[in-house]
């Protein structure tokens, strides 16, 4: 498992990454993508994800987050509307991840990865694929309309049609990562 100034030049890496692609870059953003980075490509943060509004959502992360807030590795700040709350790395992250090359090189892939399938996505579609492949990582049996039932049971603004849709995008994805990591 990486240890936390790792996890920080990675942190400030995706934030960076999620900016270029055009997301707003919000902690949820923020969020979703580290999910999606550690569920889907193995990547070892170590971060615990449970259900919350927006999808899976881990506390760790978030009480990460403010800690480097605080250490000002990342900073908060305001986007105009319809935007809102946003985060992005600092010139001391740049500088934490030039004693990190190694670490950011072994994982380039994986970040480009999930920029690309999840980098620009507004909050509720994140929500949608994140909380279907939460859905499908507790039992990958599952039937997507099994699976997009336990997404609007758990999240009742996705119906049950825009679940199936986020479980059959999030499935095509997972199974082109299956294909690239092989």
């Amino acid at each position: 498992m990486m240890k936390r100034l790792q996890k920080a030049a990675l942190i400030s890496e995706m934030l960076d990454r999620m900016i270029e692609k055009g997301s707003w870059a919000g902690e949820t953003h923020l969020q979703k993508c580290i999910f999606f980075l550690q569920e889907m490509r193995d990547v070892s943060t170590g971060y615990i994800f449970q259900i919350h509004h927006y999808g899976p959502y881990s506390f760790d992360l978030s009480d990460e987050i403010v800690q480097l807030k605080g250490d000002r590795l990342i900073v908060p700040f305001y986007r105009p509307y319809p935007y809102g709350p946003s985060l992005a790395s600092s010139e001391a992250s740049c500088h934490l991840r030039k004693y990190f090359p190694k670490t950011l090189r072994r994982y380039t892939d994986d970040i480009e990865f999930v920029i690309k399938h999840f980098g620009d996505l507004n909050a509720n579609k994140l929500g949608a694929l994140s909380t279907a492949y939460f859905f499908i990582l507790q039992d990958k049996t599952s039937s997507d309309e099994e699976i997009a039932k336990k997404v609007n049971k758990a999240k009742p603004y996705i119906s049950i049609p825009e679940g199936m849709e986020a479980t059959k995008k999030v499935r095509e994805i997972a199974y082109s990562t299956e294909e690239a990591v092989s």
